[in-house]
């Protein structure tokens, strides 16, 4: 049939050239919508003969043909003109599931078209996604929860309020100092807030968001109410969401020497730790006693070293070495140092008769016995840890005990002056 002469072209009974209301993207059906702001509008126009093919067309829109019969809606359907009481008309609706614009074209023998503005209103938000910034930190870092509010069909919804807690005990806390945060979105339906993690406390953080108004009326707020389905994808609403973090508490200890290593006085021997949670560049200091020992600094892997720390007595008995790294608690280094020195002699038959405490040298050591400086008499370790016994001529001098390693000589603690 040939289509007709069309004219008059109005939406919600408006001329299409001063039509000027948001069409609303639907949340609570089609037949909802804002205050004075329609989700479905009537399109009409005047046809110059009664059942005569009407082709619509929109985009950024959808079209149906009955609000009774067909919610799914198409791009462009044609429509046969229905005489009335005075004139025909041509008749379709329109509703719209993305915000921006929707163009709309009727089509008889000539042609019309009208662009509508389309909205999503707070009121629309039904869906929170929230994410942290980072899954995984150091006690006393801080992260950022980020929430983005969405309408049903996934644009985004400004002023949206939603509300952030944390655990009250929890291992962190807002920026504010408190463990509850409410944010409003921005017009990309995004807010965020800085989480600040407490120091020295590690654990799982949990992060709710809720978007949840005190009563929840689906004129209101949409966000756990239950709704229809008017077109596809219009699912039930997200409700509240969920997301943790990982908080790794500092920690710190000693990889080498391990516990009960025994060292010579006079001995060099390094230090090697590891932590966790610690940030690079934290200063660790060695104290043997009330006297510093050695200084390092945390590497980017948790790491830390202390080279050629020489093996003293001092402190409280033998465990005389304590470990700081930053403000974690003292860790006292498990070593046993043992004398190494003259520390008696006695003139016998055969000359002088020295009296050595030979340390932790263990087995197969030498151990040589100068006199100024020069070697005089030589000794193996057969029992680690018992005295020894060395002879030299009775010759007057300075005697020293000796013995050459890989890091060098190390020397008795005392010389023995001999008269």
């Amino acid at each position: 049939m040939t289509a007709p002469d069309i004219s008059d072209f109005t939406l919600d009974g408006i001329t299409a050239a001063q039509f000027a209301t948001p069409l609303v993207v639907p949340y609570n059906g089609l037949k909802g919508g804002g205050d004075g702001q329609p989700s479905i509008l009537r399109l009409e126009v005047v046809t110059s003969a009664s059942g005569a093919p009407v082709r619509f067309r929109a985009t950024g829109a959808q079209l149906l043909t009955s609000l009774t019969d067909d919610t799914l809606g198409e791009p462009e359907v044609t429509v046969f003109s229905e005489a009335g009481a005075e004139r025909c008309t041509a008749v379709a609706y329109l509703f719209s599931t993305t915000a921006g614009q929707a163009k709309i074209t009727v089509e008889g023998l000539g042609s019309d078209s009208a662009t509508v503005s389309v909205v999503t209103v707070r009121e629309a938000a039904r869906d929170i996604a929230l994410t942290l910034s980072d899954t995984s930190v150091d006690a006393g870092e801080s992260i950022d929860a980020i929430v983005t509010v969405a309408d049903v069909f996934g644009n985004p919804i400004e002023n949206a309020s939603v509300d952030l807690s944390l655990p009250a005990k929890g291992p962190g806390v807002f920026v504010t100092g408190a463990n509850t945060f409410t944010v409003l979105t921005d017009p990309k339906g995004r807010a965020s807030v800085e989480i600040q993690t407490r120091a020295n406390k590690g654990g799982t953080l949990k992060v709710t968001a809720k978007g949840d108004l005190a009563a929840c009326q689906p004129m209101v707020n949409q966000y756990t109410c239950k709704v229809d389905q008017p077109v596809p994808g219009f699912e039930p609403a997200s409700g509240p969401q969920r997301a943790t973090v990982t908080i790794t508490e500092p920690s710190a200890a000693i990889a080498s020497p391990s516990p009960g290593t025994a060292y010579s006085t006079g001995e060099y021997f390094d230090v090697l730790g590891t932590s966790k949670g610690v940030k690079e560049g934290t200063t660790v200091r060695l104290v043997s006693g009330d006297a510093p020992a050695g200084a390092s600094t945390v590497k980017a892997d948790g790491s830390f070293t202390f080279r050629d720390v020489l093996a003293q007595t001092g402190g409280s008995g033998d465990l005389g070495y304590v470990v700081y790294v930053g403000d974690l608690k003292p860790i006292p280094l498990d070593i046993r140092v043992k004398l190494f020195s003259i520390t008696s002699f006695k003139r016998v038959e055969a000359g002088l008769k020295f009296r050595v405490a030979a340390g932790a040298w263990p087995n197969g050591t030498i151990i040589e016995l100068t006199r100024d400086g020069k070697g005089v008499s030589k000794l193996e370790v057969t029992e680690s840890g018992k005295d020894v016994y060395l002879l030299a001529p009775d010759t007057p001098g300075f005697y020293q005990v000796q013995v050459e390693t890989d890091r060098g000589i190390v020397y008795g603690v005392n010389v023995q002056p001999v008269l």
